[in-house]
Order: structure tokens, then sequence, then C-alpha cells
């Protein structure tokens, strides 16, 4: 998978997650901060797992027909280790 691709998805699905409010979290960080550092683990994540994000990347597309009823079974999908 090309990085700069990937890059350009993930800015655009995590920007879309933040708020103009951007309200403290019970967990006392705000959210637009706590998205933020989402971004960075996915981000991080995926440049340094790239085969296991691909597969996440399969499951996502294959649960989005699945949720759009274009595909009528919906895959298992393991824990990935990411220390092998």
């Amino acid at each position: 998978m090309d990085q700069v691709k990937i890059n350009k998805v993930l800015e655009r699905f995590f920007t879309s997650l933040k708020t103009v409010d951007d309200k403290t979290l019970e967990t006392g960080i705000s959210h637009n901060t706590t998205v933020f550092m989402l971004h960075q683990a996915v981000a991080t994540l995926a440049e340094k797992y790239p085969r296991d994000f691909e597969i996440y990347v399969k499951w996502f597309l294959n649960a989005s027909m699945f949720l759009l009823d274009e595909d009528d079974n919906l895959l298992e999908i393991k824990e990935v280790n990411l220390l092998e």
C-alpha cells in the first residue's frame, strides 16, 4: 500500500471526527486531543506494521459492504499480534 495514500485517508477520516466545541471528555482530555492521539497511533501502527494494516483495511471493506447489504457475509477478524 502507498504510504501517501494511507496518510491522506487517515487525515480525512480523523479530521472528520473532530468537533467545533471540543468538549472535555470523562478522561479529562478534550475530544479533539483524543482524536489526534488516535490518529497518531493508527498512523504509526500502519507505517510500522503494513501487513497487519492491510488485513484491517480488507476487513473494513468487507464490513462496509455488509452494512450496505452488498455482501451477506461478515468476515471474522482476529486480534493481530503486533509483536510477531
